[in-house]
């Protein structure tokens, strides 16, 4: 098998690989102070939510997050998935009972995502904030890039 040949094949095994979408978000209750209790993070297949159209209820692959000194996955959470409004991620949800017989719920919606904690009949609410894991890829991309521009550099310093 020729170098082209191998290298189309490589290729196309990387492109079918099923793409995970990473995020991660940090939370604080509104009525507090801004200091941050709530940190996680979240992923889910990047090719169902584009079948689907970046509008609608997908599944998660994963979700993890830590909350008063205990940890909550994907396995403990009930009726979880990430939500799409109009293109546009809005969030993870799910809802988590916690050591002391409450509930810790994230939900997203009107482009908003919120999480709530409640025990002992006491509510209290707070903001997520969202933001993406960079890709592995787009480091390899980017060092890439710059090998090929020091390649360049250093080729045009010979001539």
């Amino acid at each position: 098998m020729n170098r082209k040949s191998i290298l189309a094949l490589a290729a196309l095994t990387l492109a079918g690989a099923a793409q995970a979408a990473t995020y991660n978000f940090t939370g604080s209750f509104d009525t507090a102070p801004t200091a941050t209790v709530l940190n996680g993070s979240f992923s889910f297949d990047d090719a169902v939510v584009s079948a689907g159209g970046f509008d609608g209820d997908f599944g998660l692959t994963s979700l993890s997050f830590s909350f008063q000194g205990q940890t909550y996955t994907l396995a403990q959470a009930t009726d979880p998935y990430v939500k799409f409004e109009g293109g546009t991620l809005t969030g993870p949800n799910g809802r988590f009972a916690t050591q002391g017989g409450g509930a810790v719920d994230l939900f997203s919606n009107f482009g908003a995502s919120n999480f709530n904690y409640a025990i002992n009949g006491i509510d209290q609410g707070g903001t997520l904030s969202i933001s993406a894991v960079p890709e592995p890829e787009s480091y390899a991309l980017m060092l890439g890039g710059l090998g090929v521009v020091g390649f360049l550099a250093r080729r045009r310093k010979l001539i």
